[in-house]
């Protein structure tokens, strides 16, 4: 019976030793092993990226401050100048007769302000098959790509079922570009600022910027409805933006990132300074940009650049250095005639531009250099070109299939 007694005790007191050897297992409220550490800071490197910045529409990351009222932005409608202007677009054309919206959204205020805390948005969410690169060749930077963006679009044409339908009835349909063009990979200012035609430059979504305006001449981020991304068609079926695309990542203090190109080379940068404050009209000059040390190519430089800002005219006012695009998207107004209201022409790639005087611009566009006589004029003033046959000439004007301003000879167009 004692032997008995004793040979249980002996396994009792083994059994309680084995379990004391053994490798403790997690518990409640115990610390993780470390496989089990590592699993949780593998996972939580790869969340924390949103966990810090929010969602990629969000731009009032908690690092960041602002003092711009979303709730009462000012409306551009008719803020186009015939010389640079602070809070201006310095547009290269003053009579719009194209389309737009067709209602008046809920969120446009009653003291001429509007809410764009409020703002409608295209229903659908629509991916594409994205193609864009951008290359150093010599001192270009040339870009190609489809101009179809990396993120998703809203369902276009509008359908009568979105409740966008009852304000903005944009009938047109995104398309497949053909995208590829130049500009100048180390920019410099020009003698006077340029004016802007209906585009001011390419996003790194791989998407073009037009200015401020929709076909009528008014301020196309009001009044006019996009999707989520801030984007929609013009007749030609070039998907582009008026505005920042909230779905463009932007950085979580500090200097915004770098958000794409205008068309003189320069940078657009996000809405944030040197000092992480959101950018204002007030901080950036006639053509909305500024002066600074930001990083370019890898490298700190101290160079002119643009921001984008919520206020009017949201990022180009016009062009510091001499643009090297007019427009991709030939014949179009400086809304893209959203709406299908517009005589636009088929949509090419590069406006490349003939010898002066032969008008052999694409789509009947007027060349360069009867563009740029007219910077900085209006229409109707005096002009004159230099050419190899000898001086030409003649009044600012709108020549035909054109929406530049341009040199046109006495007589007419060539």
């Amino acid at each position: 019976m004692n032997r008995n007694k004793l040979l249980v005790l002996f396994v009792i007191v083994c059994i309680s030793l084995a379990a004391c050897a053994a490798p403790p297992g997690p518990a409640n409220g115990s610390a993780p092993s470390s496989e089990s550490q590592s699993e949780a800071v593998q996972e939580q490197s790869t969340t924390s990226p949103e966990n810090e910045t929010g969602s990629t529409s969000d731009h009032s990351d908690a690092s960041h401050h602002s003092d711009v009222d979303l709730t009462h932005l000012e409306v551009g409608d008719g803020k186009y100048s015939t010389s640079p202007q602070a809070g201006y677009v310095f547009s290269c054309m003053t009579e719009f007769n194209g389309g737009g919206a067709t209602g008046t959204g809920s969120w446009m205020n009653a003291d001429g302000t509007w809410d764009a805390t409020k703002k409608a948005v295209v229903d659908g969410s629509v991916t594409w098959p994205h193609s864009f690169e951008i290359t150093i060749q010599g001192d270009q930077r040339v870009f190609t790509g489809n101009n179809l963006p990396d993120h998703p679009t809203g369902n276009y044409p509008i359908s009568p079922s979105d409740d966008a339908y009852s304000v903005d009835r944009n009938p047109n349909s995104i398309g497949e570009q053909n995208i590829s063009f130049g500009i100048p990979a180390n920019p410099t200012a020009a003698e006077q600022p340029n004016c802007v035609g209906g585009e001011v430059g390419f996003m790194l979504s791989g998407v073009v910027i037009f200015n401020a305006f929709d076909a009528e001449g008014r301020d196309a981020g009001a009044h006019e409805v996009q999707d989520e991304c801030d984007g929609h068609p013009q007749m030609s079926g070039f998907y582009h933006y008026h505005t920042l695309s909230d779905c463009f990542e932007d950085t979580v203090s500090g200097h915004s990132a770098l958000m794409g190109y205008a068309f003189d080379g320069y940078g657009i940068y996000g809405y944030y300074g040197e000092d992480g404050a959101e950018v204002t009209n007030e901080d950036l000059d006639e053509c909305h940009g500024h002066t600074h040390v930001i990083e370019w190519d890898g490298q700190m430089v101290e160079m002119y650049h643009y921001h984008a800002t919520h206020e009017f005219p949201y990022t180009v006012g016009c062009f510091h250095g001499t643009p090297s695009v007019r427009a991709l998207t030939a014949g179009e107004g400086p809304g893209g005639m959203n709406g299908g209201q517009g005589q636009g022409q088929p949509a090419g790639g590069n406006q490349p531009t003939g010898p002066v005087g032969t008008g052999q611009g694409q789509q009947g566009q007027p060349p360069q250099e009867a563009i740029t006589a007219c910077t900085g004029l209006t229409q109707g003033a005096s002009c004159s070109i230099n050419t190899p046959n000898g001086t030409l000439n003649g009044t600012c004007g709108m020549p035909p299939n054109s929406t530049q301003l341009a040199c046109v000879p006495a007589g007419g167009p060539p």
